[in-house]
C-alpha cells in the first residue's frame, strides 16, 4: 500500500432520479440509473466507511430525498460516528421530511436556489417552483434543522446575487455556497448559462466584497472549488492546494461506481464497490492517478507556464477536464484571465476594491472578450453539487 491517505469526505448519489429536469443539471438526472444499490448493499457499504477513516458523507442526487430509504442510509452512517449532510432542490422539504431529516441526525441541508423567482424557475424549468422552496427552508430553518443554500453562479443569475443575499439573510439561512456554472451535462446545451471570462471576474468580485462583510454579520459566504485563484479576488486563507479527489475525498455513484469527484464525467471510473471494496479500490496501486501521481510536466496549455503550477495544479479538475479535455488545465482561473485579459481584471479589481462604495453592484456588463467556457468545445455540460 503506497499511498497512506484516506477519503475524509465523502460524496453519495443516492440516485440519480430526480423530480425535476433542470437546464443547468451537470448530471442530467431525472431517471435513475439502471441497477441502483440496493437497501441492503448501501446499508453494507456504510459499514466499509469507519476503517477508512472517513469523517462526513454528502449525501446528493438527482434528488436524494426521493430515494425510498434515504433515511435508512443516512441513520446508519450517523450511528458509526459520522457527520451526514444532504443537498436537495426543495421541493421535497414537507413538514414530514423535515421532521424525519432532525430526527436521523442530518447536520446540514444544503437547497439549491439558482437565483430569483422568475430566473430560479426558469432554470429549473417549472413554475411556482422558488416560492415553493422558500417555503420548504423557511419549515427547515423553523423546525431547527441548520440549511444552507448551494447556488449554482451562471450568466443569467449572476446580478441577482446581491438581492439574493439580502434575502436569505432575512429567513435565517447563515450558510450560501457560490459554485460557478460548470458546462457539463444539460448545462453544455444551454449556452446562455456559460460564464465568460469578465462574469467570472464579476463573481470573484462579489465574493470578495461582500464574504468579509457577511462574515462579520454571522453569515458565511462559501466558494466552491472552481473559483479562484491566487489574485486579489481571492481570500487569503485558506490558500488552494489543489484538488481534493483521490487524496481526501471520494465520490460513490448510486449504481455503486467509484470516482475521484462527482462532479467529474462517469468515464473517470476508478472501481466498482459490486466487486471490490471501498478500501481495495482506494488503495489500488495507480488509482486516482491525476491527483496521486501530479507532476508539473502533466500541466496543460493554460497552465503549463504559471509560477504557481506546483502548488496549485492546474485548478478544479472536473472544470479543466469538461471545458478542455485536458487535465490540470483549468481555464476559469483568476490569475489565468489576469494574464489574457487584463482590461478585464482591472475592471473586477475596482470591482471588489471601490473606492467609495460599499458593495458590489452587479448592473453593467465588463467589456466583451471570448467566452472560455464555449470556445473550445460546443455541447458538453455542467458542474451541480446534487440537486
Amino acid at each position: 500500500m503506497s499511498f497512506e491517505g484516506f477519503p475524509c469526505v465523502v460524496g453519495w448519489e443516492l440516485t440519480l432520479a430526480c423530480n425535476l429536469r433542470c437546464r443547468h443539471c451537470a448530471s442530467a438526472a431525472g431517471l435513475p440509473r439502471k441497477n441502483e444499490l440496493t437497501t441492503e448493499e448501501a446499508l453494507a457499504l456504510c459499514d466499509q466507511f469507519p476503517p477508512l477513516a472517513v469523517q462526513e458523507v454528502d449525501f446528493t442526487g438527482g434528488e436524494p430525498l426521493m430515494r425510498p430509504d434515504w433515511w435508512r442510509i443516512a441513520a446508519r452512517v450517523k450511528e458509526l460516528g459520522i457527520t451526514t449532510r444532504i443537498v436537495t432542490n426543495g421541493l421535497p422539504l414537507a413538514p414530514s421530511t423535515v421532521a424525519r431529516i432532525r430526527e436521523v441526525g442530518i447536520s446540514t441541508v444544503g437547497v439549491s436556489l439558482d437565483g430569483l423567482e422568475a430566473t430560479h424557475d426558469d432554470i429549473r424549468v417549472l413554475p411556482g417552483l422558488w416560492r415553493r422552496v422558500l417555503a420548504g427552508i423557511q419549515r427547515a430553518v423553523d423546525g431547527g434543522v441548520q440549511v444552507g443554500v448551494i447556488t449554482a453562479v451562471n450568466a443569467r443569475n449572476l446580478r441577482e446575487l446581491p438581492a439574493l443575499l439580502g434575502l436569505l439573510e432575512s429567513i435565517g439561512v447563515r450558510h450560501w455556497q457560490l459554485q460557478p456554472n460548470l458546462p457539463r451535462g444539460r448545462s453544455g446545451e444551454a449556452p446562455d448559462l456559460a460564464l465568460s471570462d469578465q462574469e467570472f471576474l464579476e463573481l470573484g468580485a462579489f465574493f470578495r466584497t461582500e464574504q468579509p462583510k457577511a462574515k462579520a454579520r454571522g453569515f458565511d459566504i462559501v466558494p466552491a472549488d472552481s473559483l479562484g485563484y491566487f489574485t486579489e479576488l481571492d481570500l487569503p486563507e485558506p490558500p488552494w492546494r489543489g484538488c481534493h479527489a483521490g487524496l481526501f475525498a471520494v465520490g460513490i455513484l448510486s449504481d455503486g461506481k467509484v470516482k475521484g469527484c462527482l462532479t467529474m464525467p462517469d468515464e473517470m471510473i476508478e472501481g466498482d464497490l459490486r466487486q471490490d471494496d471501498l478500501w481495495d479500490i482506494w488503495f489500488r496501486d495507480g488509482a486516482f492517478a491525476y491527483t496521486r501521481q501530479f507532476s508539473v510536466d502533466k500541466m496543460g496549455a493554460n497552465c503549463r507556464d504559471c509560477a504557481l503550477a506546483e502548488q496549485c495544479r492546474g485548478g478544479c479538475t472536473s472544470m479543466s477536464y469538461v471545458c478542455t479535455d485536458k487535465l490540470h488545465n483549468d481555464p476559469y482561473c483568476f490569475l489565468g484571465i489576469q494574464k489574457r485579459n487584463p482590461q478585464a481584471f482591472q475592471t473586477a479589481i475596482s470591482m471588489a476594491f471601490p473606492e467609495e462604495r460599499d458593495s458590489v453592484m452587479l448592473s453593467d456588463p465588463l467589456p466583451p472578450s471570448p467566452c472560455w467556457t464555449c470556445a473550445p468545445w460546443a455541447g458538453f455540460a455542467g458542474r451541480v453539487h446534487g440537486s
